[in-house]
């Protein structure tokens, strides 16, 4: 069932210029409005590098693990400065895409998210992501003696939204929550009949509550959309 023949209604909360790549996922007839949730302020690139020459990293780097794609420009810089033996670990195929696109070879990927990275990892490892990072995998290295040391290079800050955003929300049959930042911003104002379709299990677990989830976007997606919309029609049909 193409979503043409029934109106679904798509809401994309990720900020603004970030949604081409959603739209590609959709299948043909969806009526989609992007809602971004949150804002982006990204630290001046001349104070990261100051910053990661004085911070104090307790033996020299192993792995770098970028834990978002808005970080990739400065993986790259950070290997400029520490050196080519470090490697780079990235969360989610997004940020995968972004670091290999800008020339950096990422030995390893975690697709299900920054937790699924940390039987790999040893040595001294610097994370580049964040200002407000959820500490998952922070948490399960510092359980094996692993150090770890943490650099922000963007901070995120929620968008206030419009009594109109509001109700798009509330009417929405499908919503793409790309991160629990922005989860915080619309959650309240999502019907729970609405799917979710968020990239990894770190904010699927952040939704929680029992709510209709997808994991994952990629060139599958449209399938299994399109399988959900004629689920959920055949359903109020028996109904």
């Amino acid at each position: 069932m193409e979503f043409a023949r029934v109106v679904t209604r798509v809401v994309l909360t990720r900020e603004e210029g970030r949604n081409g790549s959603l739209r590609e996922y959709l299948p043909t007839g969806a009526v989609v409005t992007e809602i971004p949730a949150t804002r982006t302020e990204y630290r001046e690139p001349g104070e990261f590098d100051q910053s990661l020459r004085t911070l104090d990293l307790s033996g020299e780097v192993t792995w770098i693990v970028v834990t978002s794609a808005r970080a990739a420009p400065y993986a790259r810089r950070a290997l400029e400065i520490l050196g080519s033996d470090v490697r780079v670990a990235s969360v989610g195929e997004a940020t995968t895409r972004e670091l290999e696109g800008l020339g950096v070879e990422v030995a390893l990927s975690g697709d299900a998210g920054a937790a699924a990275l940390a039987t790999h990892l040893g040595g001294t490892v610097l994370t580049i992501g964040a200002r407000e990072s959820h500490g998952e995998l922070e948490e399960l290295l510092g359980a094996r003696d692993v150090v770890v040391r943490a650099l922000a290079c963007y901070e995120t800050t929620s968008r206030e939204l419009s009594a109109g955003e509001r109700q798009t929300l509330r009417d929405a049959d499908v919503v793409f929550v790309g991160a629990p930042s922005a989860w915080r911003v619309v959650g309240t104002f999502v019907n729970e009949r609405a799917l979710l379709v968020v990239p990894g299990d770190t904010t699927a677990h952040e939704v929680g509550g029992g709510r209709p989830i997808m994991v994952g976007w990629d060139e599958t997606l449209a399938d299994r959309l399109a399988a959900w919309v004629q689920s959920r029609e055949s359903a109020r049909e028996r109904g």
